[in-house]
């Protein structure tokens, strides 16, 4: 027969282990539906960036540009900038999330030794 403390300490420990796999469980959703969402605005703004383009080339005024202060002034390239530059800083986000949570992960391991 185990005593009353022995008892309280295992309900204790059972406890914060369901604590900790739910927390990881809550985790990993956030970490796909974040993932999920870079994704699905990679692929809109992919889709968008034609129509944003051909709007853009056709908005001449007296034969001026309206980006006339732009290099890329005078071509359809901008969209296609526009759309790495978003990219890159999303890819950026990404990895800044992915390092942390890396880190959180490696002291969570530490402090269950």
């Amino acid at each position: 027969m185990r005593t009353e403390q022995e008892r309280m300490e295992l309900i204790r420990k059972r406890t914060l282990e369901i604590r900790k796999k739910e927390k990881k469980r809550r985790q990993r959703i956030i970490d796909m539906g974040c993932a999920a969402a870079c994704v699905l605005l990679i692929i809109c703004l992919g889709m968008l960036m034609p129509q944003i383009t051909a709007q853009t080339e056709g908005t001449r005024m007296d034969g001026v540009f309206g980006g006339a202060a732009s290099i890329f002034g005078t071509n359809s390239a901008q969209g296609y900038i526009v759309m790495g530059i978003i990219c890159f800083f999303i890819g950026v986000c990404v990895t800044v999330l992915l390092y942390r949570l890396h880190r959180k992960a490696e002291r969570d391991h530490f402090d269950e030794f």
